[in-house]
């Protein structure tokens, strides 16, 4: 039979399902269950173990790509260095629990448990893009260090010149002296939510690490019946809700 073309130059659906590898392991099961009358039970066993066997290797080999193909899209985004202490120390934790999470996923034997764990990356990749989000905006508002205390020693001498001074020239650094003191309340506010996003990114790096702990005592029972992951789902809820807590910090 010839295929028909279609004007996008693509095989029709039907015949794209039938040359997937899933197709071609269950058509090879088929065949080896039809022939099992003549070349024997034992020998469908053997063709139908290996069939099997192609189908798990070959969901491995898929995730395995997958991840790294993951793991390159994000690796250039975040750069720590660009940041100062304690913003660097922070991103650097979150990066550190990603690739550790990247590497169990990559390494936990196929099955429903590594496809949940593949799902969970998805959701700390977002988190840790997030995060690092958030490193960016806590030390773009801290600035640079000491610069609260600086105005405040100029409001200091501002105010000693003003007391000391009579006339015009006391006017004119009244004046300058009620902005100083404008510039120093902005400045104690952007420290103070500074200070709550600092918090806020020492909690999610917590969360993280809670979400790879619980990920490699899954890692540990592997091969277990039942296995639970209520462990890890509580760990990803909590880092949800940490994420919800220091989006309301920022200022829109």
């Amino acid at each position: 039979m010839v295929l028909e073309k279609r004007p996008d130059n693509r095989l029709p659906s039907v015949a794209r399902a039938a040359t997937s590898p899933t197709a071609i392991v269950l058509a090879g099961a088929g065949i080896a269950v039809g022939e099992a009358a003549h070349l024997g039970l034992a020998i469908a066993l053997v063709l139908g173990a290996a069939g099997y066997g192609a189908r798990v290797a070959w969901s491995a080999v898929r995730r395995r790509v997958a991840l790294q193909r993951r793991g390159r899209r994000h690796l250039a985004r975040i750069d720590p260095w660009s940041v100062p202490e304690p913003w660097r120390g922070y991103v650097t934790r979150a990066l550190d629990a990603r690739k550790a999470l990247r590497q169990l996923a990559r390494d936990f034997p196929p099955g429903p448990v590594a496809d949940y764990l593949s799902h969970a990356l998805d959701q700390v990749e977002s988190a840790v893009e997030e995060y690092w989000a958030l490193a960016r905006s806590g030390a773009a508002l801290a600035g640079p260090p000491g610069r609260s205390q600086r105005v405040a020693q100029e409001l200091g001498s501002a105010q000693a010149g003003a007391a000391a001074t009579q006339g015009a020239d006391r006017a004119a650094l009244e004046s300058g002296e009620d902005a100083l003191a404008s510039e120093l309340r902005s400045l104690r506010h952007l420290d103070s939510v500074a200070t709550q996003v600092s918090a806020q990114l020492a909690t999610l790096s917590a969360r993280l690490e809670g979400v790879v702990a619980a990920a490699g005592e899954l890692m540990v029972s592997a091969g277990v019946p039942g296995a639970d992951l209520s462990d890890v789902s509580s760990q990803l809820t909590s880092l949800t809700r940490s994420l919800e807590e220091a989006r309301r910090i920022l200022p829109p």
